[in-house]
């Protein structure tokens, strides 16, 4: 028996692909259902510009950290060579920001965030400060443009400064 595959349309053509498409489809194996796992009940660290309720009562800085870490979280340096010497890094994350290189060292009381653009990103993070004996209360402004591995940090209303999350 010989088919003539010149008399068959091309619609018929089309059947013939979509039967077999749906047989391979039914004859695969299937991935095994999970169960579906309920989400643990996150803290709310970030917030887009205005401060949301508190709903980490009962939880420290450093087990909110554990949580959920922001994404600026990591170590930082005004270059990448920088990045081997640990006496030019910044080590930040949601409860403690470490400014090696002015021994500067802070802990953070609040954070927001803003995303003004799809992948940008700006934190606003307050903290108490101890450098050199002394005692301050501060604001970092974080700014990412669409990489999360370059921004500007700026302290107060010092002048901005770019640093590179070290790898």
């Amino acid at each position: 028996m010989k088919l003539q595959l010149e008399k068959i349309t091309s619609s018929q053509r089309w059947a013939i692909g979509a039967v077999a498409l749906a047989v391979l489809i039914a004859c695969s194996p299937q991935a095994p259902e999970e169960p579906a796992q309920p989400k643990p009940s996150e803290p709310t660290l970030h917030t887009s510009g205005t401060e949301a309720p508190d709903t980490t009562a009962g939880t420290t800085a450093a087990e909110a950290a554990q949580l959920v870490a922001p994404g600026f979280a990591g170590d930082w340096a005004s270059a990448e060579a920088e990045c081997a010497d640990p006496a030019k890094m910044l080590k930040l994350s949601a409860d403690r920001i470490e400014m090696t290189p002015s021994a500067q060292s802070c802990s953070v009381k609040s954070i927001s965030e803003e995303h003004p653009t799809g992948r940008s990103m700006i934190y606003t993070i307050s903290a108490d400060c101890l450098a050199g004996g002394k005692t301050s209360a501060d604001n970092f402004t974080l700014n990412f443009g669409p990489s999360d591995t370059v921004m500007q940090l700026q302290l107060n209303d010092r002048q901005p400064m770019r640093l590179v999350r070290c790898p």
